[in-house]
């Protein structure tokens, strides 16, 4: 990692890259100022302690914070963790963007499960707080999940919301990796195509993938998505759109709320095994 710069420094890097990413949008089509609503979704899994360690974590916050900066309604970037559960931070905007990590204490321990966390996200910004705005999330992950079938729920139904998933895989560009998230643009059963991927080796390095390369390929697919009719008529009207998707709304909060290694076949087998053996010490002290 390179030295780490001032505040004062780093805040004229961000109005740079936010100017990058202006000229970015100026070569993509319906890309010339959009509104949209920024989020950005970590894996705080055990494996990822090394790049939250190393200020690989804070340092990419701080080259995705100006996509809130251009695109953003108020500037700010919605922001979840997730390893087998979520949590939600405040949101980081330049007034609280160093040190970000460190202020809220941020940590990396746990699995990967991303449908609890893509539940949360579908219910926060289509029930919690809906707006005529599209939605654009960054997923940052740095493996394959655990929970392949209910994430795949999960990303049907929020298909019917106007929200979109860029996920990103770091520290694996290997073919076999994150497989996944490759198969994405060939899921069936969505209302629309709402999430795109790709991997890169280290997504704070600017020496890997310099500013203007790293824009590109984070909105490679996103205006596509806000030009499809579907997404154009569900950002129409977010009351309406909440009333004809109660279903899709529930399921994702079912999802979200749902603690995937509480309920999993171990851990309710360990919870079976407990209360025989706890009736087995009951019957054996009434025999003594």
């Amino acid at each position: 990692m390179s030295v780490r710069l001032t505040k004062a420094e780093s805040e004229e890097r961000l109005d740079l890259r936010k100017e990058t990413i202006k000229k970015v949008c100026l070569t993509k089509n319906n890309m010339s100022g959009p509104v949209s609503r920024v989020a950005v979704v970590l894996d705080v899994s055990g494996s990822m302690k090394k790049a939250f360690d190393s200020g690989a974590v804070q340092a990419t916050l701080e080259r995705l914070l100006p996509l809130a900066m251009a695109f953003d309604d108020d500037g700010s970037m919605e922001v979840w963790t997730f390893d087998h559960k979520f949590k939600r931070y405040p949101p980081m905007t330049r007034v609280n963007f160093y040190n970000y990590i460190k202020d809220n204490k941020i940590e990396a321990n746990g699995g990967t499960y991303y449908s609890p966390v893509i539940g949360d996200v579908g219910r926060y910004f289509a029930e919690e707080e809906p707006a005529r705005l599209p939605t654009y999330v960054i997923f940052i992950t740095d493996g394959d999940n655990a929970d392949v079938n209910a994430t795949d729920e999960a990303i049907k139904h929020i298909s019917y919301l106007p929200i979109f998933f860029q996920f990103v895989g770091i520290g694996n560009t290997r073919k076999n990796a994150f497989s996944y998230l490759r198969k994405l643009d060939e899921m069936k059963g969505r209302y629309v195509d709402n999430a795109n991927f790709f991997a890169i080796e280290d997504l704070a390095d600017a020496n890997i993938m310099d500013d203007a390369e790293l824009y590109a390929k984070l909105l490679d697919e996103y205006p596509k998505w806000l030009s499809y009719p579907q997404v154009k008529e569900m950002i129409a009207d977010p009351d309406k759109l909440k009333k004809l998707n109660k279903k899709h709304l529930k399921k994702l909060g079912e999802l979200a709320d749902n603690d995937p290694i509480e309920n999993s076949g171990y851990a309710k087998f360990s919870r079976f095994a407990g209360a025989v053996g706890e009736v087995l010490d009951v019957i054996l002290d009434i025999l003594e």
